[in-house]
């Protein structure tokens, strides 16, 4: 493999000892943390180099354009025209596309949080008679007639216009390192595990499930997926240089074509529906200064490596989906001439493990950088199935994210708060995944969740210096992907008010009540019906088995571009779409899952109402668009692959039980094409069982049924 020209090649070596750094980078840039926050010695540097020019003016007054002069934008006149004596004179700045994207997110989820609010006077009486029998959350009360409905802490703060030191609004989150299962409470109801991990030690569960299957789960222990996870072997630690004949400077002889390749396939396929970095941002500064200093010991160095670890991962996905590389022609995956660096199980992990090696001096970092930086590498584990590592990673974000919202001044309206915005958001809901499956203890960021505004992804404006060889020549409108995030936001806090109302049982089967479901229900879809036009779909068909299919195309969705085969016309794009129609489903599943277990428990209690949310909770277990079609081939782009199997060892025993159920009227409730689902999510299990040890006991516990 040729190397670079002489002119592109970087002195070799590390960064130099603190000393000795010149604060002033070699390519004329300021260092990133005084590009977000210079002090004033930096500030008079900048703006006396010829080549550091300030921000470009939004809006510049007339006197400013002619003469071609920075406009400070003073109202009612900038300074140049009040020292001159003239007339300050301002022409309407005309509204970008982007701005009217953006414009209509925050229209819509205002639209969405009217809808929400809206609770019809007769259920708000009837739930306001249930509180004294409903049990409070630690952390999310339940009061649905509350102001605090499902996306208020979306819009609420979205027109946040001065810095603030933020203080946490919710109440401490509760953990119990010894928590009992099926507890009950001083009201006399019982606590039903959110996990699909507790399923199995349900009581209506563990009277029909086989005795050997019992026996097993007995052995291993109840935290045998925690534990297996903590005990297998490490990540490899060795580094395969590329090409192997370069040896240990391999990283500065990578052509540029391989860095940004790798770069552009990340921004093309995870970041946008996990958007932790700023894709303007990382090419005009973090990938230039990482260059620039050799791939040294900095945040900036372990950023662009991981990015690249991510980035082989993407095109692996582009070649299994058959999908052309971003930059490229064809409607089909041409392997670069650099594909021999992404050949290594897993993907990327050369490029992983020269960051890990690089953050040990880093580690004590708690700025946007470093918080981005472990929030890539919970990617990266979570993508190759480490989720015990993943979870440490977001725990260690968290921390970071902890002390950049509370320690300082944040202003959301400016570029630097918003991406605080972003990695809060990022770094909550992930974990939020793993800490309620696995029981971990939370890192406390939910008590920020009603402070801390949604992001409004506003743009970074770029300098007129930059070198356009560390640009990114790709124009994408990410739009449907900020879409895509603010819903995501939006369904993640229905989903923690679905799990802290609904998951108590009551043996006298006056619980969980009606009223409550039907809000849920009404909430969730109010969420669906007023996603931007962008995202809406249909409610999936349950009346007939000849509408189930293993097609993600099987729900209807508003036109969006889609290629000449009728298929979304990337992967970013297929995992976007198959996640709001799976995170739909979810919802719908998890509100019913209380009803499976009163089914199991108290079968005799149940009422019409009652089979009607067994029916749909069953219906609604079926056929996630994440794990068919495209997904089949496309594995390495599949998000939260641990989780998708967690639920899928949940849903194969629920699926059990109601077919084993000695009460006739609960096995009907059974959907058409039940069995084929099983076999669809056996079959995931088994493709992921090779990668994660808690997931192939999860294998053998459910080879036990056969």
């Amino acid at each position: 493999m040729s190397k670079r020209p002489l002119d592109e090649t970087l002195s070799r070596g590390g960064s130099p000892p603190p000393e000795h750094i010149n604060h002033s980078t070699p390519n004329g840039l300021l260092p990133i943390h005084d590009l977000l926050s210079p002090t004033p010695d930096h500030q008079q540097s900048f703006s006396s180099s010829k080549k550091a020019r300030n921000f470009i003016a939004t809006v510049a007054c007339e006197t400013c354009r002619l003469k071609k002069t920075r406009c400070d934008e003073s109202r009612p006149r900038c300074g140049l025209c009040k020292s001159l004596g003239l007339e300050c004179i301002y022409n309407e700045r005309k509204t970008s596309k982007r701005d009217h994207s953006l414009s209509l997110i925050m229209s819509t989820l205002h639209r969405l949080e009217t809808k929400l609010e809206n609770v019809p006077a007769s259920v708000r009486d009837e739930i306001q008679s249930l509180q004294a029998h409903l049990p409070r959350a630690p952390d999310v009360p339940v009061e649905m007639n509350s102001p605090r409905a499902a996306t208020q802490a979306i819009s609420k703060h979205v027109f946040l216009g001065t810095p603030q030191t933020l203080t946490p609004s919710g109440d401490p989150e509760v953990f119990e390192f010894d928590e009992r299962p099926n507890a009950v409470n001083d009201k006399g109801l019982v606590s039903i595990s959110f996990s699909q991990h507790g399923v199995v030690l349900w009581p209506g569960a563990r009277e029909i499930l086989p005795p050997r299957l019992l026996e097993a789960h007995e052995e291993l222990g109840k935290n045998y997926v925690i534990d297996a996870e903590m005990h297998r072997p490490p990540l490899p630690m060795f580094i395969y240089p590329f090409p192997p004949q370069v040896g240990d400077v391999w990283l500065e002889t990578l052509p540029l074509s391989m860095i940004k390749g790798l770069s552009t396939a990340f921004f093309a396929t995870f970041n946008p529906f996990t958007p932790i970095m700023d894709k303007t941002f990382f090419f005009a500064f973090t990938l230039g200064a990482a260059i620039e200093n050799g791939f040294g010991y900095t945040m900036e160095s372990c950023l662009v490596l991981n990015i690249m670890a991510l980035g082989c991962l993407a095109v692996h996905a582009h070649n299994e989906g058959d999908y052309p590389l971003p930059g490229t022609r064809g409607s089909h995956f041409e392997p670069p001439e650099w594909m021999g660096v992404v050949q290594e199980d897993p993907p990327g992990l050369r490029f992983f493990n020269e960051a890990r090696r690089r953050v040990g001096f880093l580690m004590c970092d708690n700025d946007i950088q470093s918080c981005q930086f472990y929030l890539l590498s919970s990617v990266y584990y979570s993508q190759i199935l480490r989720p015990m590592d993943s979870w440490a990673m977001i725990h260690r974000a968290a921390t970071g994210c902890l002390s950049i919202l509370t320690n300082h001044d944040v202003n959301f309206d400016e570029w630097e708060g918003d991406m605080k915005s972003r990695v809060y958001w990022n770094c909550l809901m992930n974990e939020t995944i793993l800490v309620q499956e696995l029981h971990l203890p939370p890192s406390g960021l939910s008590r920020f969740e009603e402070v801390v505004p949604i992001p409004k992804f506003i743009g970074f404006e770029t300098l007129g210096f930059i070198p356009t060889r560390f640009s990114s020549s790709e124009d994408i409108d990410d739009s449907f992907f900020q879409y895509h995030f603010l819903a995501q936001v939006a369904h993640r806090i229905i989903l923690t008010r679905i799990r802290h109302s609904l998951y108590f049982h009551s043996d006298s089967g006056t619980f969980p009540h009606p009223a409550v479901n039907v809000e849920l229900h009404h909430q969730l879809g109010q969420w669906r019906l007023n996603l931007p036009p962008g995202l809406q779909f249909s409610e999936p068909t349950t009346t007939s088995p000849a509408t189930t299919t293993t097609s993600p195309q099987s729900y209807p969705m508003s036109p969006r571009p889609i290629s000449a085969t009728n298929r979304p016309i990337s992967p970013a794009v297929a995992v976007s779409e198959a996640m709001l129609r799976g995170r739909y489903m979810i919802a719908k599943f998890h509100i019913s899952r209380p009803y499976l277990y009163k089914a199991l428990r108290i079968p005799s209690t149940l009422s019409e109402d009652d089979f009607e949310q067994i029916r749909s909770g069953l219906q609604n277990a079926m056929d996630w668009p994440i794990i068919l079609g495209i997904f089949r081939d496309m594995k390495s782009c599949i998000p939260i692959k641990f989780a998708f199997c967690s639920q899928f060892f949940g849903q194969i025993l629920l699926f059990y039980c109601i077919a084993q159920s000695p009460d006739s009227r609960v096995r009907s409730t059974l959907p058409a094409g039940w069995e084929r689902w099983n076999q669809e999510m056996l079959r995931f299990l088994e493709d992921c069982a090779g990668y994660s040890p808690a997931v192939a006991k999860d294998l053998e516990l459910l080879q036990l049924l056969l």
